[in-house]
């Protein structure tokens, strides 16, 4: 073939390849611009005002193996004295110049409670980390063993009302170690044509929790990932088939139960909103998990409904009420009654999304601490995610600088849109316990800033100094 012929083909050639890359980079950016045009995918595929889990991880899901099985050290701990403080301010290594701003940094031994290492200790957005706040007022409020049920009650024949009592594990399906609608109608079913009923009105009660549903400073993204605090919520307030919180949790819960007590044999003619009385007849009930399972898996999903549900049980509890303004209350008095509370802190909820929430990061030491030394507060550790291993630490800890840690740091995780920070205990290569909180808010660089973190407490844990 002449050379003019080849040189021709070959621009066509290369004139076609240039035409399908600019077809692709247009499809591309179609694409893109229609996903983040619908709400519900742009909240997937964009960052989020803060970390939220789901209920449970998904059922064929395993954690990596990257570290030993989690476990409870102190158990058979043969604690030693803490290092010297200057070897441990030593390994806290320089952080980036403008990664964040300056961050707080509380070091602490339990055993004396003398504080080792203090940088900044400013109340700051605490972010997640303010659920271990709420979970030990909660174990010290309410025990550990404290169960909530939900019920049916029959305020007249035919007449049927699935009331909450503040279960925020409520399941649909039955579930190993929770409370399930399917179980409940079961039960319920079975009462019910005993007295010769098997059609119903179907009313819903969620009138335990008191006030606004939602809090005044939570931003519109959150209401993809967290759904209205209410008595009455099924699966955490999460949507089976999307994944997306639920915009009313007390009428799906209504409806899944209807679709259970039709399953049961029972036909339901109307579903509505319905107050019933304490006295009136239980057709049935069920029982929660104790407060200390909710607790575990409050701080190990970071679950922002469990952890408001807890508070305002606290508020009722105490008698200041069951809405956020109740719930704060109690966490403040019950803090300062525990000696955690200092000087700047602010509740604006319990779950730590409010951006209008101040928290010392000596108050979160202090928090460990108590929980270390106070006998009747240690189950709270058992939900604490564990470097490398579990909950919302699983995939962190894996740089070579940081791996000393996995295993051995056990600590809550906090993260907003320009906050991150972490608190717990973990045992030194010489076997000395000790607590820290670390929390840089004017967050810029927020995988710097995780790594900073993962590296200096990777580096108190393998100190044998």
């Amino acid at each position: 073939m002449p050379r003019r012929a080849l040189t021709r083909r070959a621009g066509r050639a290369a004139r076609l390849g240039r035409n399908l890359v600019l077809v692709l980079l247009a499809v591309v950016v179609i694409a893109a611009g229609v996903l983040l045009a619908v709400p519900q995918w742009r909240a997937a595929v964009l960052p989020s005002g803060s970390i939220t889990y789901t209920a449970s991880a998904p059922a064929a899901w395993r954690a990596p193996e990257t570290a030993p099985a989690a476990g409870l050290p102190l158990d058979d701990l043969e604690a030693t004295a803490a290092p010297a403080a200057k070897a441990l301010a030593a390994r806290v290594p320089a952080l980036g110049k403008g990664a964040a701003a300056p961050p707080g940094l509380v070091l602490i031994d339990p055993a004396t409670g003398k504080v080792l290492v203090k940088r900044s200790d400013r109340a700051l957005m605490p972010a997640s980390t303010m659920k271990l706040l709420t979970c030990l007022v909660a174990l010290d409020a309410l025990g550990g063993d404290r169960t909530f049920s939900t019920s049916v009650v029959s305020p007249s024949k035919g007449v049927v009302v699935l009331r909450g009592g503040g279960d925020p594990l409520l399941q649909d399906a039955r579930t190993t170690g929770r409370a399930s609608l399917q179980q409940l109608a079961a039960t319920t079913a079975s009462a019910l044509k005993k007295q010769g009923v098997t059609k119903v009105a179907l009313g819903y009660d969620a009138t335990l929790f008191s006030g606004a549903s939602w809090q005044r400073h939570w931003t519109d993204n959150y209401r993809y990932s967290v759904s209205p605090i209410t008595a009455l919520t099924v699966g955490s307030g999460f949507r089976a088939d999307t994944g997306e919180a639920e915009k009313n949790p007390a009428a799906a819960a209504a409806k899944a139960f209807a679709k259970r007590l039709k399953k049961a044999g029972i036909t339901v003619t109307s579903t509505k909103p319905r107050a019933v009385a304490a006295d009136d007849q239980v057709l049935a009930a069920m029982q929660s998990a104790p407060v200390d399972q909710l607790i575990e898996h409050t701080l190990r999903y970071s679950d922002n409904v469990a952890a408001e549900t807890l508070a305002r049980h606290v508020g009722l509890a105490q008698r200041r009420g069951g809405g956020f303004s109740g719930a704060e209350a109690a966490s403040r008095a019950s803090l300062k009654k525990l000696g955690v509370w200092s000087a700047g802190m602010v509740l604006d909820d319990n779950s730590g999304l409010s951006r209008n929430n101040r928290v010392s990061p000596g108050a979160l030491a202090r928090t460990m601490k108590l929980v270390l030394v106070e006998d009747r507060l240690r189950s709270l550790l058992l939900g604490l995610p564990v470097a490398g291993v579990s909950g919302t630490l699983y995939d962190r800890f894996d740089d070579k600088s940081e791996r000393s840690g996995r295993g051995v740091v056990r600590a809550k995780t906090g993260s907003l849109r320009d906050v991150s920070a972490l608190a717990g205990y973990l045992i030194t290569a010489d076997g000395a316990p000790l607590v820290f909180a670390i929390v840089a808010n004017g967050v810029a660089r927020p995988l710097e800033v995780r790594n900073w973190m993962d590296r200096t407490t990777a580096g108190w844990a393998s100190c044998g100094c």
